[in-house]
């Protein structure tokens, strides 16, 4: 499978658009996006879906859907522990999107979703995933 990586806080960054072939390159691109406020990347695969990340220093979240915005949204939940009523503000175009603390998850989890995504370009088995709209 082919995946793309974009940016969607900062339509300069020089990664995107890139082609996404490896774990490494995978890690470059979401490391970009760890030195500033949390916000929001999209990897795009060739197979007709695409991962919205969100990415924070040391959290992010992740949903899971069909490129063409047809439904459903599936968003990776964390474990029952996480049921905290906060929230975490991810940019997206200088936006602040509220994700609900209960879908954020430790960024080495966000990186392993993100790794099989671009191998498989599948959903991750690995977490539980819930149909959000």
């Amino acid at each position: 499978m082919i995946a793309r990586f974009f940016d969607r806080q900062d339509t300069a960054n020089p990664l995107n658009g890139v082609t996404v072939p490896d774990e490494r390159t995978l890690d470059e691109a979401l490391d970009s996006l760890r030195k500033r406020e949390p916000s929001f990347c999209e990897l795009m695969g060739d197979n007709g879906f695409e991962l919205l990340i969100g990415v924070g220093h040391d959290i992010g979240c992740v949903q899971y859907s069909a490129a063409d915005g047809s439904l459903p949204y599936l968003i990776a939940v964390a474990s029952e522990s996480a049921n905290d009523d906060g929230y975490v503000e991810f940019l997206t175009a200088d936006t602040p999107t509220p994700i609900p603390v209960r879908y954020c998850l430790p960024l080495r989890m966000i990186r392993a979703i993100a790794a099989e995504f671009v191998i498989t370009g599948e959903r991750s088995e690995s977490v539980t995933w819930e149909e959000v709209s």
